[in-house]
């Protein structure tokens, strides 16, 4: 039976173990000891991350959910307030993932404390999803045989079904130009001031309601008293729709060339590439119906979403494994004020132990 406070106990435990991006050592030993105490196969790869085997009757289930925080998330101190956990405001809470690690967790103990049978379970707990989707992208695949899962990482309620997500491209503009020193600004010519005209002329923003362009990092100069040779920007494109996304890219090159034209001294290189594919599943999808059909048992309403941000749910597609994103009760993610509504989270619980029956 999913145990309320056991749940609340587990998320607490975990989210005190500091695991930011490239930094999941310790979580993961955590949680190869608590998978094996559940009886499970564990089989790590050799990029760090989690796969475990439990035996079972049927076709195999995959439930994912990533082992990393985004920072601020070091000497997390949470505590609970009425229906929530929140963290003191230092620091994130990490129920971005850790909400859903313990759901997961919570849903295994459950089942093997009253002796209940399951289909054959395949639990896979990634690294660095916050920062490139490596743990994913590196994942040993060969060790994998489910072709459908469950990822807990969405927001809100468990209701909520993340049915689709965007293609990715990244974008890197380097601008080099000729330094001097700024008294004699003639005699040089600006890097920072092409990078600012080539961002000026880009179409940033929401172009529609599936498709986003964002400047997100920008660097340039070495002194305030020299005109800067060297300007680089970090940029991306994503769109659910990809003739959208590429018809974006293709305004990028188009801005690129001009500003190549018209500063024929400069060098401007522009570098784009797809990070991760995009995914679209029709409600018709049996990881769809599957979970619709959970939800329902249990007198909830599912909700399909669209989201236009990407997690391992896409580089999961992309190797075969078709998997829809649920919500584990966590709420304003990469952020201080970060929470976890209890009983929503006990709500996913109830629901991942009933996929697995």
């Amino acid at each position: 039976m999913i145990n309320k406070q056991r749940l609340v106990e587990t998320f607490l435990k975990l989210v005190q173990i500091d695991s930011p991006s490239g930094d999941e050592e310790l979580v993961s030993q955590e949680l190869t000891r608590r998978l094996k105490v559940l009886g499970g196969k564990v089989e790590p790869d050799s990029y760090g991350n989690i796969i475990c085997h439990f035996k079972g009757q049927g076709e195999s289930l995959l439930l994912n959910a990533h082992m990393d925080t985004v920072e601020p998330g070091r000497g997390i101190n949470p505590s609970i307030k009425k229906d929530r956990i929140i963290s003191d405001g230092r620091t994130i809470l990490g129920a971005d993932p850790k909400a859903g690690v313990a759901i997961i967790l919570e849903a295994l103990t459950s089942l093997k404390e009253d002796q209940k049978s399951s289909v054959p379970v395949e639990v896979v707990f990634t690294r660095e999803e916050e920062s490139t989707l490596g743990g994913a992208m590196s994942l040993d695949y060969k060790k994998i045989r489910s072709k459908h899962g469950i990822i807990f990482d969405g927001d809100e309620g468990v209701h909520r079904i993340f049915v689709s997500s965007p293609w990715y491209l990244s974008v890197l503009i380097e601008v080099t130009g000729r330094a001097s020193h700024a008294a004699e600004p003639e005699k040089g010519l600006s890097a920072i001031e092409i990078g600012a005209k080539i961002i000026a002329q880009l179409e940033l923003g929401r172009s529609d309601f599936e498709t986003t362009g964002t400047v997100g990092l920008v660097k340039g100069g070495s002194a305030v008293n020299a005109v800067a040779e060297l300007m680089e920007i970090k940029a991306e494109l994503r769109s659910r729709d990809k003739k959208k996304l590429l018809k974006e890219a293709k305004k990028v090159e188009k801005v690129v060339l001009q500003l190549a034209k018209q500063y024929p001294e400069a060098k401007i290189k522009l570098k784009m590439q797809e990070e991760f594919q995009g995914f679209k599943l029709p409600p018709t999808h049996p990881a769809i119906q599957r979970a619709t059909a959970a939800l329902k048992a249990m007198s909830l309403e599912p909700q399909l979403i669209d989201t236009n941000g990407g997690s391992d749910a896409n580089i999961f597609h992309k190797h075969g494994i078709e998997v829809v994103v649920v919500g584990t009760g966590a709420a304003n993610g990469h952020t201080t004020r970060e929470y976890v509504v209890i009983d929503q989270m006990v709500e996913a619980a109830h629901f991942c132990e009933k996929l697995l029956q």
